[in-house]
């Protein structure tokens, strides 16, 4: 069994100049390769364990598709923490609050267009330690870092001594809780689904019996 982080590196070893994802910047599409992405990862990754993280610790993610989106949730699996995805679409404050209390979130991760959201309820989050921009500012407050700047300290730390997190990496199990997703809550408490990192390497293997993806297949996902 392979767990996320097994799946991600075994890939990253056989195709490490393809392009792993594109992304729109500057008025064009841009690509970023599998050796890239991973460089990244573990440049996120290792930043967070500067600020304490470890596995079991949940992470929520507010912010709209982006390549930073992908290195967020991966630093995450490789240090064995969770992922709590938030959906740019809620709105209201309750809803906000109760995933990010529900859920025991220590920190966010969260572009510019979502930041007023958390801003307007940090007073409600006694318990969330730090708020992680995607986006610099001009200042911060003594509770934000940018993601660009964490990045950076994590590859201080990888230069420094790379193998004690390749052993924090390597002790990731298949079984390890990848994310807790909320559902709607229609009816009542929307309820956190917690999904494994074996569920989602399951999932891509067993599609990979009904239908084959070549090397060069460029994939369209069109996400909220």
């Amino acid at each position: 069994m392979k767990s996320l982080v097994n799946f991600f590196e075994e890939n990253v070893d056989k195709y490490p100049n393809n392009p792993y994802m594109w992304e729109k910047r500057d008025g064009a599409f841009q690509s970023t390769s599998y050796a890239e992405m991973r460089e990244q990862v573990y440049q996120f990754a290792a930043g967070m364990m500067s600020l304490g993280i470890k596995k079991g610790d949940r992470l929520a993610l507010l912010a709209e598709g982006r390549s930073w989106w992908v290195v967020a949730e991966m630093g995450m699996f490789y240090l064995g923490a969770i992922d709590v995805p938030l959906s740019i679409q809620l709105n209201e404050p309750a809803d906000l609050s109760f995933r990010l209390k529900h859920s025991e979130s220590r920190m966010i991760i969260v572009s510019s267009s979502q930041l007023a959201k958390i801003e307007a309820l940090k007073k409600e989050l006694p318990d969330l330690e730090k708020i992680i921009l995607m986006d610099p500012k001009e200042s911060y407050a003594r509770d934000e870092i940018y993601m660009g700047d964490l990045m950076e300290e994590g590859k201080k730390i990888l230069e420094n001594d790379f193998a004690s997190f390749k052993e924090v990496y390597e002790s990731v199990s298949p079984d390890d809780v990848a994310n807790i997703c909320y559902t709607s809550g229609t009816t009542a408490d929307p309820k956190g689904i917690m999904l494994s990192q074996r569920n989602y390497t399951a999932n891509t293997e067993q599609a990979l019996t009904v239908m084959s993806v070549p090397e060069d297949y460029i994939m369209f996902l069109f996400l909220p």
